[in-house]
């Protein structure tokens, strides 16, 4: 999700600088006002498409962010003082640019700013979810169980990321070497054996020349088909760099069977997990709403439920408003309206988390123990037709011959 470098002012005139990642600036303009304050200018940070900002561009690994939040809580369980605590994790830092973003922010502490809005000021470097539970740790009067329970979330989510990466990286590494192995038919073994039957100008099956035109196009041509495909590439990351672009393909993402059922899935356990986690620390529903559903990459859904938001804003129960919406499964929003009801909403979007969760896993499970044959298949019948092909004029040939 893009992020950009903002101009915001307070009702009372005051002025600052904030990074905050958005899906459009739109969107940035509602959730802002939905804070009170007001937009002045909004840049991105990076340009998506380029080469320079493809490759300049930093991230906090989510191993260093546990690491820095394990170490940090343990020292601040220990009673040491935020100042001080972050003066020995900047000295195990080294050089990193991690360490220097957290001198920044041990120095506008040791000015006077509170935690919270210390790390406010590198929101494009920290997730919003993390800013709001530091400050609901502030106003409890306990940062630590803040950062503890929000530990708890991050390893769910984490595991969760880190599940569906595993699930696909077999896939993609089954898909490139079938291909490999079929580019090398093509190439190498199909000219080889029916050259001969080319030069003697002999009458050739359907199939066959449907292959040997194909060998030919990609021997010949290969250039071209490299450089189609930097361009298809290219074509898609631009077009994924615009609002208009992302949109799009956000929208027709859900639509595809399977992979855009696991998406709303995954969107509503992500979703109903960070919500619980910041409702616990007493944020208000609407602003914790606006912060958990940035947290999606997704700027179709996420657009929803600002949507939902600001219908909650007007008055409507939080139910009501997501269930117009028409993103979140049918189970979830009856689960939704009976925590609602019943008073206990922060408890069921735990449950609701935790069984979506599952579901992702299961789902998870099913692609691994099914793609795998698929593929086998597929590759099966394709080279079955390679084979088939290059051996049907021989076979032409023993019955001319007998």
């Amino acid at each position: 999700m893009p992020a950009y470098r903002c101009k915001i002012t307070s009702k009372d005139g005051q002025m600052m600088e904030r990074v905050i990642q958005s899906g459009s600036v739109s969107s940035l303009k509602k959730m802002i006002a939905r804070e009170g304050r007001f937009l002045v200018n909004a840049e991105k940070t990076s340009d998506r498409f380029s080469l320079s900002g493809l490759f300049s561009r930093q991230k906090l690994k989510a191993k260093d962010f546990y690491s820095f939040n394990q170490e940090f809580l343990t020292l601040l369980r220990a009673g040491l003082p935020a100042v001080v605590a972050f003066d020995g994790i900047i000295e195990n830092q080294g050089d990193s640019y991690l360490a220097s973003i957290l001198k920044s922010i041990r120095n506008d502490i040791s000015e006077g700013e509170s935690l919270p809005a210390a790390f406010e000021k590198h929101e494009g470097f920290f997730s919003p979810l993390y800013i709001a539970v530091l400050r609901s740790g502030e106003v409890s009067g306990s940062i630590p169980d803040a950062i503890e329970e929000f530990l708890e979330y991050f390893e769910r989510s984490r595991e969760i990321r880190q599940k569906i990466k595993a699930a696909s990286v077999y896939p993609a590494i089954l898909t490139f070497c079938s291909i490999c192995v079929m580019v090398f038919l093509i190439v190498f073994v199909v000219p080889v054996i029916t050259g001969s039957f080319v030069e003697a100008n002999a009458e050739l099956p359907l199939f066959t020349r449907i292959l040997l035109q194909f060998s030919d196009l990609i021997r010949f041509y290969y250039w071209a088909i490299i450089i189609g495909v930097v361009l298809l590439v290219y074509g898609i990351y631009y077009c994924l760099g615009t609002e208009q672009g992302k949109l799009f393909f956000d929208t027709y993402y859900l639509k595809l069977p399977f992979v855009g059922e696991l998406s709303i899935i995954y969107s509503t356990a992500l979703f109903s997990s960070s919500l619980s986690t910041v409702l616990s620390g007493g944020t208000p529903l609407t602003q914790a709403i606006n912060i958990s559903c940035r947290l999606i990459n997704n700027i179709f859904i996420m657009e929803k439920i600002q949507n939902a938001a600001y219908t909650i804003e007007q008055g409507e129960g939080f139910a009501n408003a997501v269930g117009k919406i028409k993103v979140f499964p049918d189970m979830a929003l009856r689960m939704f309206a009976a925590g609602e009801e019943g008073g206990s909403l922060e408890k069921v979007l735990k449950d609701v988390a935790y069984f979506y969760e599952r579901e992702v896993e299961n789902k998870l499970t099913i692609v691994a123990s099914t793609i795998e044959p698929v593929l086998m298949i597929l590759m099966g019948f394709i080279i079955g037709f390679i084979i088939v092909a290059m051996y049907m004029p021989i076979f032409q040939l023993a019955e001319t011959m007998a």
